[in-house]
């Protein structure tokens, strides 16, 4: 027998073979940069991860801040209009309070005056008697008129002002510039009305309050979409309609509940990307809008990205440099390793690899020089050694070759009584046991059931059939509970129990139990027993694992065989039964259409009288597609005969001119049913 040595062949090939797959320390190189990369991906997953995830939240919250600014600031200019239209009508009650008599017409009229000049939104004031009639008209722009007479009883003005106390007119355009609206006032019946024309250029003076940012504006809108006010008074004169607007759409299709939820980011009449909020003046019905540009409101949160960026690449440069300095540390140590690993490697056992990095590097470095040590130690019965590890190497065969024919009983046959057998007589051969058996696991009764033997004379086979082995027999419960191999070294040292008493009567000493064991159940026991008392060894315990495997395969493929048989036989009784109803199906139905088809043949040779053309069209098409129909009864009757191997193919030549004539002319026949429904 040749002795491998400190330089035998084996440990030049492993140094040959290493030296192949990392040569000139391309190993050193990876692992030294593999460490910076891992080390500066995890720093820059972490900081990315936080950086978008704080953008994207400051994005939200800034965004939400700016339109309820807006919000709000349009909910502010739409109370001023509406108080600034509230103040006019103040203005205009006091010219209601004189009683209509012709004294006080003049007095009438220097109120109206004052009015004029208190007021610069009013530009022209009518006052109409109870009557309806028009008794005075004071102008900015015309000639002042008292008791003109003018009938204004059927004017919309006067009669809803009348029947509800107030009137607002429709914005108008007077020259086709500057914006107006109607408003009259009757606080009571015999006050008559006083219908003011105001001035809405005067809702611009309410905008300028409002500062939207640096480019932002506000502007108002009438029911109509229509341009009131803006700070740009050239779009009001022209009179610009904005009510194909996304953002004014919207506002006007948006219920009181949906109106926080309306457009917020949109385009203005530049097409400038804006973000909007609306508020609406009631009870006109206008809209009052706030858009502030989105480049200028989201301008700070541009900056804080960039700001976050350039945090995130110093960030990555730091984590490459930490990266490269901590890779350094690690990969020095483990080319000092490398280089101690060679040498031992090589035989020098003598040598000893120096790392001080109190750590587990150093650790490791210990461990190889104490494995360094041991080596040495171990060469003066490396003989002894080898020869015990013959005895296993060949111990391993006999195992392996063992195994391998219970895998091919398994996986040969699906009797399971010859598997088992198989099983339980190779698992006492290996185990230098006297017997063994096989037990399976009965869920009715609750007891493990013996399926095979090895070892046993027919009388000892019997008794123990007769012994019920339940979960509750002390060492059986023990192995199931743990899904470990259980064993009795010496079952006299163990309790009375029946069991015991039926294995002392057999002759047998010791007991190894291997629980068959399913991830969710007991499948049954695999039990070899020994006539001399002691220890099993682990080998035999990893040996019996294995067996198990191999008996709860077996016996789950012999469920698995019983389960897919009578699965197969349910089917094939369904596919019968299936086969038979589509053939009685067929027949019933091809009874009564025959019948049609012969009636129809019957019409149609006139055998009950001459039939009228449109109805011998019908009954024609009627025929066509009954005949269609029985054909693809035929079909489904073909194949149910085919399923159930009753049908005999038959060849025959045709004609593909038939086959063309006969789609085509059944096409036309459908076309002319759809035509003349």
């Amino acid at each position: 027998m040749i002795l491998a040595t400190p330089g035998s062949e084996s440990k030049r090939f492993q140094q040959t073979a290493h030296s192949k797959r990392f040569p000139n320390g391309r190993f050193s190189a990876r692992l030294f940069t593999k460490y910076v990369a891992l080390f500066a991906a995890v720093v820059c997953v972490a900081l990315l991860t936080s950086g978008l995830s704080e953008i994207w939240f400051s994005y939200q919250e800034h965004k939400a801040s700016l339109i309820r600014i807006q919000r709000e600031q349009a909910e502010a200019a739409s109370a001023k209009i509406a108080q600034f239209l509230q103040e006019i009508e103040a203005q205009l009650g006091w010219t209601t309070q004189l009683p209509w008599i012709e004294a006080t017409l003049e007095q009438r009229r220097i109120d109206s005056m004052r009015l004029l000049r208190q007021v610069p939104a009013v530009t022209e004031l009518v006052q109409v008697d109870p009557a309806g009639i028009e008794r005075l008209r004071v102008s900015r722009l015309q000639t002042n008129t008292i008791d003109t007479q003018v009938d204004l009883s059927n004017d919309p003005r006067f009669v809803d002002a009348i029947a509800h106390g107030k009137y607002y007119g429709r914005v108008y355009f007077r020259n086709a510039s500057e914006p107006y609206m109607t408003l009259a006032l009757s606080p009571r019946r015999d006050s008559g009305v006083t219908i003011a024309e105001v001035n809405l250029k005067f809702i611009k003076d309410v905008l300028a309050q409002i500062k939207v940012g640096e480019h932002g504006q506000a502007y108002v809108l009438d029911a109509d979409g229509r341009l009131i006010a803006h700070p740009d008074i050239k779009l009001v004169l022209r009179g610009s309609d904005l009510s194909n607007l996304p953002q004014v759409q919207a506002a006007r299709g948006a219920t009181a509940a949906a109106a926080e939820e309306s457009l917020q980011v949109a385009e203005n009449l530049d097409g400038t990307p804006v973000l909007t909020a609306h508020a609406q003046v009631a009870p006109l019905g206008w809209l009052v809008f706030v858009e502030m540009p989105r480049a200028e409101a989201y301008a700070r949160l541009y900056d804080t990205i960039r700001r976050t960026g350039l945090l995130l690449l110093a960030a990555l440069g730091m984590a490459v440099l930490a990266g490269l300095f901590l890779a350094r540390q690690m990969v020095v140590p483990i080319k000092a390793l490398q280089a101690g690993a060679a040498r031992i490697g090589r035989g020098d056992l003598s040598q000893r690899i120096s790392v001080k990095t109190a750590d587990e590097l150093e650790e490791l470095a210990h461990q190889f020089n104490e494995m360094a040590g041991r080596l040495q130690d171990s060469y003066s019965d490396l003989e002894n050694k080898v020869a015990t590890r013959t005895r296993e190497l060949a111990r391993s065969v006999s195992e392996l070759r063992a195994l391998g024919h219970v895998s091919q009983a398994v996986n040969s046959t699906l009797d399971l009584e010859n598997v088992l057998t198989t099983i339980v007589s190779k698992a006492v051969q290996l185990s230098d046991t006297d017997a063994g058996s096989i037990y399976a696991f009965d869920n009715g009764a609750q007891i493990f059931v013996l399926r095979a033997t090895y070892g046993m004379d027919e009388t000892t086979i019997e008794q123990f059939r007769e012994q019920k082995l339940t979960l509750t027999t002390p060492y059986i419960a023990t192995a199931v509970e743990r899904n470990e191999p259980t064993q009795i070294p010496d079952i006299q040292q163990e309790a009375p129990t029946p069991v015991r008493g039926l294995l002392v009567r057999a002759g047998y000493r010791a007991v190894l139990v291997a629980p068959l064991m399913r991830p969710t159940e007991i499948v049954g026991l695999l039990v070899v027993r020994r006539r001399s008392a002691g220890q099993f060894s682990s080998g035999t315990v990893d040996l019996m694992k294995t067996f198990a495997a191999q008996s709860v395969l077996a016996i789950q493929n012999a469920r698995l065989f019983n389960e897919i048989r009578l699965k197969s036989w349910q089917l094939e009784t369904e596919s019968k039964h299936k086969s038979q109803f589509v053939a009685n199906m067929s027949h019933e139905l091809r009874t009564p259409l025959n019948a049609i088809l012969g009636y129809t043949e019957l019409i149609l040779d006139n055998i009950y009288g001459d039939p009228p053309e449109k109805m011998r069209e019908v009954i024609e098409r009627v025929q066509t597609n009954g005949r269609h129909l029985l054909g693809l009864i035929n079909d489904v009757l073909d194949l149910a005969k085919i399923e159930a191997g009753q049908l005999t193919l038959s060849l025959a030549d045709y004609s593909l001119k038939d086959v063309v004539d006969g789609a085509r002319f059944w096409w036309s026949t459908q076309t002319r049913s759809i035509n003349h429904y």
